[in-house]
């Protein structure tokens, strides 16, 4: 009882912030993705803190958008900007289609409303709200706020503060988890938001301008970047995260092409690699990778080989949504019993669970994203970062899935949003 009724005082709360300030609620939204692991049963439908704020976002700007002008119906539709439509239209159709064959349908609803129809309605939301330079600092400001949140959760952990469940806390080396149950939670959400503040910072340098109107502000912008860099390398370290990591290394040989201090970072990556080498732990680790003697290695090569015999019966449609857990075990080799929501790599992950033409149109998307970012890099040095953070979650997305997870799925509509926001302000201006 008492749970339902917090849940109702925090809805009503949440809902008066967004209809006083929507891009507030959006701000807020974003520092709380984590909020995701706070669930509940309305009714007989499975929900989020997540779920419902963005819920309470669509139906707020919904009401604002359609119900208080005088203007006919058709044109109050005119008003709504909807950047690539039809792009977003079959990605919506093919995790229809997804759920559709999916051998288990209660769960690929789930999954479709968590990380399609959910996200997609906030990416509207998104870039029909936040325009203003004001606002996509803001952004920035909840986005980085929240990775200094949970590294600090991770740092908590560490220092015996905090407990670190099972089994994590027993391996060696111990494995953060912060508030998440796992700790690569910590690598995905990291990732591409390490990458988009590194690009901050490597790009603009001590230029950075985070709502700067005066010196002090100038300085306070830059403090919160390299803070926001420094927990988030706390949080990867101390979780070992190793996919996040090399989507972030991805990440800064990307933006060493744009930055002035070019020759350093170069010479620090060559310096990391050879200290990387060179001790013996982490050289254990590298050479057990390559040589597959590493159990994770050797687990996900496993499973990797199960997923493509999934796809070569299936290479059309796929199997579904929620389906891997289900046919896996049709597929896996006899000597593996380790049981898995996905094949931990995005391109199989898209290619089972939603079909040839799910996988395409995500890279349809993601082509989309590097196409409008080359076109204004050089009048904003932001789209350079935030291309850096779309190449961790790709490079990272060949070692683990960092798309399908409630909180991962709107960091990427809002990565996709704030790129196409600031294509669209370029685009207004060229022809002003």
């Amino acid at each position: 009882m008492l749970e339902t009724i917090l849940i109702i005082l925090f809805t009503a709360v949440f809902f008066l912030i967004a209809w006083r300030k929507l891009d507030w609620a959006i701000v807020l939204a974003l520092l709380l993705l984590p909020s995701y692991l706070l669930r509940f049963q309305a009714w007989f439908v499975p929900m989020t803190i997540l779920e419902t704020m963005l819920l309470v976002l669509f139906i707020v700007w919904l009401i604002k958008t359609l119900g208080w002008h005088k203007n006919s119906l058709a044109e109050k539709f005119k008003s709504i900007w909807w950047p690539w439509k039809w792009s977003l239209l079959v990605f919506l159709l093919a995790g229809v289609l997804a759920v559709i064959i999916s051998p288990d349908t209660r769960q690929a609803l789930g999954l479709w409303k968590a990380y399609i129809i959910e996200p997609l309605l906030f990416f509207i939301v998104f870039i029909n709200t936040i325009k203003t330079p004001k606002q996509i600092r803001s952004v920035l400001w909840a986005l980085g706020a929240g990775v200094v949140l949970v590294g600090f959760g991770a740092l908590l952990q560490y220092a015996g503060l905090a407990s670190i469940p099972n089994p994590y806390g027993l391996e060696t080396p111990m494995r953060a988890t912060s508030v998440y149950p796992f700790p690569t939670a910590i690598g995905k959400l990291f990732g591409p938001a390490v990458a988009l503040f590194l690009g901050i910072l490597l790009v603009r340098g001590s230029q950075v301008d985070l709502g700067s109107k005066n010196d002090w502000d100038k300085k306070r912008g830059l403090f919160f970047v390299i803070g926001v860099i420094a927990f988030g390398a706390i949080g990867l370290l101390f979780s070992f995260s190793r996919g996040a990591m090399v989507g972030i290394f991805a990440a800064v040989i990307f933006l060493s092409f744009f930055s002035h201090w070019r020759k350093w970072i170069w010479a620090v990556l060559i310096l990391l690699i050879g200290l990387a080498l060179i001790i013996p732990q982490t050289r254990d680790n590298i050479t057990g990778v390559f040589s597959a003697t590493d159990v994770s290695t050797d687990v996900h090569l496993v499973m990797w080989r199960g997923a493509w015999r999934i796809i070569q019966d299936n290479p059309v449609l796929g199997t579904g949504l929620a389906s891997f857990p289900v046919v896996y075990d049709k597929y896996k080799e006899a000597s593996h019993t380790e049981f898995f929501p996905n094949p931990d790599n995005l391109i199989l992950t898209l290619w089972i669970e939603m079909g040839l033409a799910g996988l395409l149109i995500f890279m349809w998307l993601v082509v989309r994203f590097f196409v409008a970012g080359a076109q204004i890099f050089r009048q904003e040095p932001l789209a350079i970062a935030l291309m850096a953070a779309m190449i961790a979650i790709i490079a990272h997305g060949f070692l683990d899935t960092p798309y399908f997870k409630n909180d991962l799925a709107v960091q990427f509509w809002v990565l996709v949003g704030l790129m196409v926001a600031l294509r669209h302000k370029y685009n207004s201006l060229a022809y002003s």
